[in-house]
């Protein structure tokens, strides 16, 4: 078997996105001139990520899980900084701004290059990963980029890796790709859906108790490239 082709899952696997949203999270409550906490970021985090499991399953649309997150927000806190909509705007504002990538991560993405098809696949908003991917200066290393909301689908969603699959003239074949993702059930488990080849990036080390079984596992994306000569 011989790899052509890598989809690479963005946030947490190459941009640093935990960090970046906390940060914003915490700015967005400063241009609003209230204080934030921990006990408000720690209400938020379970919010925000049912909204994103809902959203993956197709329960709720993108648009929907821009405002809501926020309004239920503020609603367990018992104050509202800002219009919900207009405190979700300058919130995507701030996650371009304070985005980063893994350290080695462009060095890696530079030295794959050259023999490989690379494609950038994300559940994320319009309004960020294409400005953060910019803004990093990581846009050229892909063939194609592929957003959730900007088709419609989300990973693990099939239709989604079919429009991803397909985003480039003559693919190579399902045996010959291979998903590199963060995330079990949206990378991973659509990856095996739709029949390629999955590498897990377990980066804090937590034991998989689930019967989602990636074909690879590595513990830093700078690993990749040593397993990719393996493969």
């Amino acid at each position: 078997m011989q790899i052509q082709r890598l989809l690479f899952d963005a946030d947490n696997t190459l941009i640093d996105f935990s960090n970046a949203s906390r940060a914003a999270f915490w700015q967005t409550f400063e241009d609003y001139e209230y204080p934030c906490s921990e006990k408000i970021h720690a209400t938020y985090m379970p919010i925000n990520h049912q909204h994103w499991v809902n959203f993956e399953q197709g329960k709720i649309t993108a648009e929907l899980l821009r405002v809501k997150r926020f309004a239920d927000l503020f609603e367990a806190i018992g104050f509202m900084p800002a219009k919900p909509q207009d405190f979700s705007k300058r919130y995507l504002e701030n996650l371009v701004l304070k985005s980063e990538s893994y350290d080695g991560v462009k060095e890696m993405l530079e030295r794959l290059q050259p023999n490989y098809s690379m494609s950038i696949i994300t559940n994320g908003l319009k309004e960020v990963q294409r400005p953060r991917l910019k803004k990093l200066d990581m846009t050229h290393y892909f063939d194609s980029i592929i957003v959730s909301d900007e088709i419609g689908f989300a990973k693990p969603d099939e239709r989604y890796f079919e429009i991803a699959f397909n985003s480039i003239d003559n693919p190579p074949s399902r045996e010959n790709t291979i998903v590199i993702g963060d995330n079990l059930k949206s990378d991973i488990l659509g990856g095996i859906r739709y029949g390629l080849k999955t590498c897990w990036l377990n980066a804090s080390g937590k034991t998989n108790d689930t019967d989602i079984q990636p074909d690879f596992e590595i513990s830093n994306i700078l690993e990749f490239p040593d397993l990719l000569k393996k493969i």
